[in-house]
């Protein structure tokens, strides 16, 4: 364990025992994340429903995380704040993993996980190597019976405390709404879109570094095909230079989804959303046997939704060759993982939730 995770185990400590008046407040939901500062996605979706149902106190702790001095030292105050928090709280929601109920859960509380991701193409949590174990969670929502024995290892849980109720964003997904992409990019019109939206590589001990194929050649062999390019967010906002291919990193994916005629990806779960809308799905995986020796991987390549690539020429051809796509193997995909497609996501969360408030803790 670290200097500063021991530092933080003693203050939490400390902040544990000059707090132990507080009790819980029997409506009292906090919503906890150190991936964003504002209410957006799941937690935008599950806070406006529970807001609706006019009977729980709502709070939130919403921090985006940085590696600097100042946002550690943020990081740090939050903790010993969170640990208030949760005292206070009847239920906790996260959309990411948390230090703090990890390592000092109160047991008033029941914790449940609305992970930032529709599934886990790539093995991580406690399948991986970790800072420090997950654990204490009550519930993990998931898309789909599929998902049961894999979040089962990842978050340290048993297989029955993981809900399959779908993720309540992938109902905006699915949903028809105006879409302005074409006013902020109007040479896009009459054009086919290929979204690029690769995962990392690393993790958060040995930093993070992303593998892609060269788009300018790639661009230069598509004339009717524009490339829309956006790495994950821990990457940054990565630019490609010299190339006609456009930087989206920071629009709305499902904006760019809906948009798009095909996406390229890899190991990241933007592939399950995708399968949704019944597009072709391409991956580009140059790096299957290290990456599997590694990290791991939760699905078998034979499983991919769609043809495999390791160089630009197969991407190429693959863009080309749309027309005998198997759409079959991407629905039996689908049908696997994600199995809801109705859009009431986001009400069976709540109705799950209500059940955990009302029951005992």
């Amino acid at each position: 364990m670290s200097l500063s995770k021991w530092i933080l185990n003693i203050a939490l400590t400390i902040v544990d025992l000059c707090t132990f008046w507080i009790k819980p407040q029997a409506n009292r939901i906090t919503f906890v994340s150190l991936t964003q500062d504002r209410l957006s996605s799941d937690f935008k979706l599950l806070y406006e429903a529970l807001e609706a149902e006019k009977k729980y106190d709502i709070h939130t702790n919403l921090l985006v995380f940085k590696q600097s001095i100042t946002g550690k030292m943020h990081y740090f105050l939050n903790c010993l704040k969170q640990l208030v928090e949760y005292k206070k709280s009847r239920l906790v929601i996260l959309n990411d993993n948390n230090y703090v109920i990890s390592h000092k859960k109160p047991k008033t509380c029941k914790v449940v996980q609305v992970w930032h991701a529709c599934g886990a193409i790539k093995k991580f949590g406690n399948e991986i190597q970790r800072e420090y174990p997950i654990r204490n969670y009550d519930a993990v929502f998931a898309n789909a019976p599929a998902w049961k024995e894999v979040y089962s290892r990842s978050f340290g849980v048993k297989p029955d405390q993981v809900y399959v109720t779908g993720m309540p964003r992938t109902d905006l997904l699915l949903q028809e709404k105006e879409n302005n992409f074409f006013k902020r990019h109007p040479q896009c019109k009459g054009k086919k879109l290929v979204l690029y939206a690769p995962t990392f590589r690393g993790n958060i001990i040995h930093g993070f570094q992303v593998v892609s194929f060269d788009m300018k050649k790639v661009q230069e062999s598509l004339d009717d095909w524009i490339i829309l390019y956006k790495f994950h967010p821990l990457l940054g906002d990565i630019q490609v230079e010299n190339c006609q291919a456009i930087n989206v990193n920071q629009e709305d994916l499902y904006e760019l989804m809906q948009v798009s005629d095909c996406i390229i990806s890899d190991y990241s779960s933007v592939i399950l959303d995708y399968s949704l809308l019944k597009k072709p799905i391409l991956g580009y995986i140059p790096d299957y046997q290290s990456y599997s020796e590694k990290i791991g991987l939760n699905l078998s390549l034979e499983e991919y939704p769609g043809p495999i690539c390791t160089d630009e020429d197969e991407i190429v051809a693959a863009l080309q060759d749309l027309s005998s796509y198997d759409f079959q193997k991407e629905q039996r995909f689908q049908e696997k993982y994600m199995i809801y497609t109705d859009g009431k996501n986001t009400q069976r969360c709540v109705q799950c939730i209500n059940q955990w408030m009302d029951s005992d803790v």
